[in-house]
């Protein structure tokens, strides 16, 4: 990976192939996306070999620490780990010995149960923290402050909500840095896929 620029919501690798052409490095990532993006929830919107561009949508999901377990330690239906799903697009555009991907996050993607509970300001909140260059203050900040609303409202006391609140940062800072780290992965899985060489003559 010669070049990875990092945007708040995307990531973007470029990568050197001097030994493939263009055919050679589209028909090799056309048969990685086949292989990867093959469930119902995968969509490739765009696959334009003369152009060298491709586009797919998919999600992807991460597991994070929850925040809840600060609050009630003991409660064994809380759990410690939870699963944050994001949709995405992914954007290949493919030269000859070079090609260049796009990995965007485009929105959180809530399961039924969870979405009940998300207000417009939680939803907007939630997705404003995750930022590639660094979790916002400001927007934690924002946050924080409607946590400390609702949490006076559930009887909380005062030392559980300062600390459930402090962990709010910290928090995103790991789920940002696991979205970083899958996006690296997807690209470098990519990478092994276009430099393979095939060895048995097909």
């Amino acid at each position: 990976m010669q070049d990875l620029f990092a945007y708040p919501k995307s990531l973007t690798g470029v990568f050197e192939v001097p030994s493939k052409t263009k055919a050679e490095i589209f028909s090799a990532i056309n048969k990685w996306i086949s292989i990867n993006y093959n469930s119902g929830k995968s969509v490739t919107q765009l696959l334009d070999a003369e152009a060298g561009n491709i586009v797919v949508k998919g999600i992807n999901q991460i597991n994070y620490n929850n925040g809840a377990k600060i609050l009630y330690p003991n409660m064994k239906s809380i759990p410690e780990i939870n699963v944050m799903k994001f949709n995405h697009l992914i954007e290949i555009n493919v030269k000859e010995n070079k090609y260049r991907v796009n990995y965007r996050i485009l929105e959180i993607e809530y399961d039924q149960a969870v979405a009940v509970y998300m207000t417009p300001s939680l939803t907007k909140n939630g997705f404003d923290c995750i930022n590639l260059n660094g979790t916002p203050v400001a927007v934690i900040t924002s946050i924080n402050d409607s946590l400390e609303t609702t949490l006076k409202m559930g009887f909380i006391g005062k030392e559980k909500r300062e600390t459930y609140k402090a962990n709010t940062k910290p928090m995103y800072d790991g789920i940002n840095s696991t979205i970083v780290a899958d996006m690296k992965a997807t690209m470098l899985s990519i990478q092994s896929a276009v430099n393979s060489q095939t060895k048995d003559g097909w």
